[in-house]
This record gives structure tokens, C-alpha cells and sequence, in this order.
């Protein structure tokens, strides 16, 4: 069974006497029941990580489609262009927008405005 709570003000036919359970959560530690899920499934998928790299810009092909990222190693300062068949970006949210938020402090947005 999965554990679900009412999140969001959300309700059911318009009463709020009976708000519905539309969040599912892993007690008070969802977010690292999911870090440690995708974390999982990467690694039995070989991906590569880069750790303490930040992501530049997107560069794009002729075609329109994304080729790879610029980078740049937090712990260097060194600049790299990263060539990919596939880009995902995982950069969390945007928490810092927002004056209380339980997102970390590095969830700005950045990641939300290079695909933009």
C-alpha cells in the first residue's frame, strides 16, 4: 500500500471538509526514497555522472536537437564541452524563488532556464 496524504489544498466535489490524498509519500523522506530510486536505476544503467559540475548552456545541433552541455567543474574552475546522444537534465526545482522552501539551497532555477 502507498502511503498518501492531502497536500496542496486540494478537494473532493468542492468541500473542504474532505480534501483529497494526491500526494504519495515515503513517511518524512520522500525526496531521498526518490534519490535513491533513480540513483538505483542509473547505475544498473551505467550512466555517467558528473558531480560537482555545473551546467552552462545547452549546445545544439543543426538540426535543433541538444549535442551536448558546456560545463564547468565547480572544484577546477576547468570549461568542457560535454558531447551526448542524450541530455537529461536532473536539477531540481526552483525552491529558492520561494521566501520558505525545503528544496536545497543550489535548486535556483538554473537548470529550468537552460531549457528555456
Amino acid at each position: 500500500k502507498i502511503y498518501q496524504r492531502a497536500f496542496g489544498g486540494m478537494s473532493r466535489n468542492y468541500d473542504p471538509a474532505n480534501q483529497a490524498k494526491r500526494t504519495c509519500a515515503a513517511s518524512d523522506r520522500t525526496g531521498h526514497a526518490l534519490l535513491h530510486t533513480l540513483y538505483q536505476g542509473n547505475l544498473a544503467h551505467k550512466t555517467n555522472f558528473y558531480t560537482e559540475w555545473f551546467a552552462v548552456d545547452l549546445v545544439k545541433a543543426n538540426d535543433g536537437s541538444i549535442a551536448g552541455v558546456i560545463a564547468l567543474c565547480i572544484e577546477t574552475g576547468e570549461t568542457v564541452f560535454l558531447k551526448s546522444k542524450i541530455t537529461i537534465l536532473a536539477t531540481g526545482g526552483a525552491g529558492r524563488i520561494y521566501e520558505s522552501s525545503t528544496n536545497a539551497y543550489i535548486n535556483t532555477g538554473d537548470g529550468m532556464g537552460l531549457a528555456l
